[in-house]
């Protein structure tokens, strides 16, 4: 592909995500949505002007830095003296939570998709991060009770490494072949994890440090640039030495995002500087993940799987997520949950970037039962969007969820 070629298509997928947010007003949908149909509109199954074949570099730089961005951004927004209150209940939903999630999804999918149970583990595991781009702007809108909008946003920021490395491990499970090995997928999974947080503390030291106000403080004047290098040198080390990256990524955000807990500050001005360029930064990857996995998107496989699909869907909706509610965030007495902070936790778990970028990674590597994978995602995404951030609103509502003004947790 000629450079003229790539400036194109770039500047192309560019204009789709410009051109996706008013349209999304303007029809009153949630934007994701409209990104990946405007991705279908522009790709192969559409007009045909964009083609990013996903073993190319550029897919693959979309795919792995874009995400780790989005997460590091993610972290950045978290606060963890505010979520202190509900970290047991935080903690059961991100680690055991999701494979609890990933195990009841897969006994689904398995006889309803006609995969092997390692493919049905894998499409579990896909599913189960949840998007905080999306419930961020929404939860600011509505004025929701502290102590549940934080632990959901904390939820679906905490469960993208979570279900991410789980899903990469389950991933070279399936590219090894063979019977499914459970203690080489645990032990793949634990050493991950570790490298991960090691590597995520590590990176984030440094760069708060760089960013601080003290006087190691040497990039506190040009706060993306470090960012940007400190997070694609952190999170390339950490795949390379076999570590989880995504966790890498999210960990030094929220180290960034909570300097004052490890005796550090920023100036206003420097916060000033780098909180609009970041988030313009994490737009830019949200939208050009979405396009291309629109662009990508598996329609054949989509067609062929739509009904067990949707029957999957219903299971992953109405019965595994509030179970899994029920099982790691109920018996937490010190957050003391009402039925209907309950109730809306087990309502509230959108489907996004991270399983969008897995399911692109997926289909790039060729894992196998890829397509099935992504047919999965998208139908979620589309499931999810249309039918619980539509309604998440009129819900808290409903349950008395919303404060008049912003109010204590």
């Amino acid at each position: 592909m000629s450079t003229e070629e790539i400036l194109r298509q770039a500047g192309i997928v560019l204009a789709a995500g410009l051109a996706s947010a008013p349209l999304a007003a303007l029809i009153r949908l949630p934007v994701m949505l409209v990104l990946v149909a405007m991705g279908l509109a522009v790709g192969p199954h559409g007009a045909g002007w964009v083609g990013i074949p996903l073993d190319s570099p550029a897919a693959q730089l979309i795919f792995t830095f874009g995400v780790a961005l989005i997460l590091f951004h993610g972290g950045v927004g978290i606060s963890l003296r505010v979520i202190q209150r509900t970290s047991i209940s935080l903690t059961l939903l991100v680690i055991p939570g999701v494979v609890l999630s990933c195990v009841l999804v897969a006994l689904v999918a398995g006889p309803l998709l006609g995969v092997s149970f390692t493919v049905a583990l894998l499409i579990g595991a896909v599913l189960a991060p949840t998007d905080p781009a999306i419930l961020i702007p929404l939860f600011e809108r509505l004025h929701l009770r502290p102590k549940v909008s934080q632990t959901v946003i904390a939820e679906s920021a905490f469960n993208d490494p979570t279900g991410t490395v789980l899903a990469l491990a389950l991933a070279a499970s399936v590219v090894a072949g063979g019977d499914l090995d459970l203690a080489g997928v645990a032990g793949d999974f634990a050493h991950e994890l570790a490298l991960g947080v090691l590597a995520g503390v590590l990176g984030g030291l440094l760069l708060a440090a760089l960013l601080s106000g003290h006087r190691f403080g040497l990039w506190r004047n040009s706060p993306l640039a470090a960012i940007l290098a400190i997070v694609a040198v952190d999170y390339f080390s950490t795949d390379r030495l076999g570590g989880s990256s995504f966790l890498a990524a999210f960990i030094m955000g929220l180290i960034v995002g909570n300097l004052d807990l490890f005796h550090m500050r920023r100036a206003e001005s420097h916060e000033r500087l780098m909180e609009p360029g970041m988030d313009q930064i994490t737009e830019i990857a949200t939208m050009t993940v979405f396009v291309t996995l629109g662009v990508n998107l598996p329609v054949d496989a989509m067609r062929e799987h739509l009904l067990p699909g949707l029957g999957l869907m219903a299971f992953f909706v109405f019965v595994a997520r509030p179970l899994v509610v029920l099982v790691c965030a109920a018996p937490d007495r010190r957050a003391r949950w009402t039925g209907p902070e309950l109730a809306f936790l087990m309502w509230c778990r959108e489907t996004g970037v991270v399983p969008a970028a897995l399911a692109g990674l997926l289909l790039s590597r060729q894992v196998e039962g890829a397509p099935v994978v992504a047919a999965m995602v998208a139908l979620a995404i589309v499931v999810t969007l249309l039918l619980q951030a539509t309604t998440a609103g009129p819900l808290a509502r409903r349950l008395g969820l919303v404060e008049a003004t912003p109010g204590p947790a």
